[in-house]
């Protein structure tokens, strides 16, 4: 196997939002508290391995807002308490911004080593962007 191969990995696991799947979650969750990947495959059978626990990622992704999940697990938005949404929110926002700082970091490693411009409040190398 090339090297070329080894790097790329397809998108294992892409849910469209309108997939059943998505609406089989939110179904499941309904009216539990919160439920960990863990738990929700041993209800359905299915080992709990990484694999299996992504699929369950990308429906709470392709829940339109519906689905929270976190380190406590998996719950529907519209049973949580608010301060379960705040906490969760919270946890999410701080998850987004160091995420960002990371790319932010990354970006003044990268830009250092090149002459740069910036366009419009980005970072550009001259003649690209």
């Amino acid at each position: 196997m090339d090297a070329d191969k080894k790097q790329r990995q397809p998108e294992l696991f892409h849910v469209e939002p309108d997939d059943p799947n998505a609406e089989w979650l939110v179904d499941q969750l309904r009216g539990n508290d919160w439920l960990t990947a863990k738990q929700i495959l041993e209800l359905i059978g299915r080992a709990a391995c990484e694999d299996n626990k992504r699929w369950l990622r990308a429906l709470a992704a392709a829940s339109k807002g519906r689905i929270a999940g976190g380190q406590r697990g998996y719950r529907l938005v519209e049973e949580m308490s608010g301060e379960e949404f705040n906490h969760w929110r919270n946890w999410m926002k701080r998850q987004a911004d160091f995420m960002t700082a990371r790319i932010l970091e990354a970006d003044k490693v990268f830009y250092r080593r090149q002459k740069v411009r910036t366009g419009n409040g980005i970072l550009t190398t001259n003649g690209h962007g």
